[in-house]
């Protein structure tokens, strides 16, 4: 468990000593270029994720995919309908002897690297790295290795879209749903943010609804039915979900209630709107209807609203030192009680704990 705690500390610190990073005064973009610092931790965090050993609740269900009757053996049994990005890079690994583990690095990497641009977009990465681990790395990036590499892309996506390079977004978000299919619903929630006309953003809003619905009642429909027999869904059918969805409603409603105080470039701001509102709206639908896996998907992907609410919420009261440090620490200390919580008292947390690599125990 210490190893868990060592990720997280390590930028918590690193966080609490630095100050807000100023953008570029001519594109007013924050610097993207990775220093020798983020390049230890982008390897540190490929090493945990990626050489992890019989860790997370999905391991057995990989294997399974690797070796098992859903193996590739050839580029032929590559189908397009069943994540073909993720069957690629099995049959790559497989070709290449390098067995779960070089699947593994190759979504470790591609993850950790769109988490670290992602992280370097905001004005206090080091924070936002820090608001990652208890839950989007340990959690996610270890237990949902498709959906996590998916996310990874997304972010990469997120960055450029946030740039008004539309096209490298929607080529991003295409690539992720290689990975997993769910990483479309994106696309109409980023045409929703970079559109004002109203009636062009219902008619995406209906779009959105009716994607939600054709991507994921028939995986809730064929669990019902037993013919959809992935770890993923089982698990979260209910187990879990309630958590999940309300650690996005937290920054959700801040950014909400604050949304004129975040000096966010607008195009951004907009985005993160929705991802408010669409994170408010995931809550009230898993009241409402019997869906849970469904909805815990999509919230996934309403993860990176965290870091940038969080990333940005020191400097939203004022730009007195001792203020910012006060809000830092309150996010700090409320994602170490996440963390703490869910490695001790979750239901699968017996999965994560103790942290095991191939490294020392293969």
């Amino acid at each position: 468990m210490i190893i868990y705690w060592l990720y997280f500390i390590f930028p918590a610190v690193l966080a609490l000593s630095g100050v807000a990073r100023m953008p570029n005064q001519l594109t007013n973009y924050q610097y993207l270029n990775f220093k020798a610092l983020w390049w230890i931790f982008i390897f540190s965090f490929i090493i945990l994720i990626g050489l992890r050993f019989e860790v997370g609740g999905d391991w057995e269900n990989y294997i399974r995919i690797f070796s098992g009757s859903d193996s590739i053996n050839s580029l032929s049994d590559i189908s397009l309908s069943r994540d073909p990005g993720y069957q690629l890079i099995n049959y790559i690994s497989a070709s290449m002897g390098l067995g779960i583990y070089g699947v593994n690095l190759v979504c470790a990497s591609i993850f950790s690297y769109g988490l670290a641009l992602f992280c370097r977009n905001l004005p206090r990465p080091l924070l936002a790295l820090a608001v990652s681990v208890p839950y989007l790395v340990i959690v996610v990036s270890m237990g949902y290795s498709r959906q996590a590499v998916a996310i990874g892309l997304a972010m990469i996506g997120l960055v450029y879209l946030g740039r008004g390079k539309r096209i490298s977004f929607i080529f991003c978000i295409f690539l992720a749903a290689t990975m997993h299919k769910s990483a479309i619903l994106l696309l109409p929630i980023a045409v929703l943010a970079s559109s004002r006309n109203r009636i062009f953003g219902f008619i995406w809003v209906g779009i959105l609804v009716a994607s939600f619905f054709l991507v994921f009642l028939a995986d809730t429909l064929s669990i019902i039915y037993g013919n959809y027999t992935n770890f993923e869904d089982a698990a979260s059918q209910s187990d879990g979900a309630f958590v999940r969805l309300a650690m996005n409603i937290i920054p959700s409603l801040i950014f909400l209630l604050f949304y004129k105080r975040f000096s966010i470039p607008e195009a951004d701001k907009r985005l993160w709107k929705w991802f408010s509102i669409i994170s408010v709206s995931l809550m009230i639908l898993f009241f409402v209807i019997p869906a849970s896996a469904a909805i815990d998907r999509i919230a996934l992907y309403m993860i990176p609203l965290q870091l940038v609410v969080f990333s940005y919420l020191p400097d939203i009261f004022g730009h007195k030192n001792a203020i910012h440090r006060w809000v830092m620490i309150l996010i700090i200390a409320y994602y170490a009680l996440v963390q703490f919580i869910w490695l001790n008292f979750a239901t699968h947390a017996h999965y994560w704990v103790p942290y095991k690599n191939v490294i020392f125990y293969g």
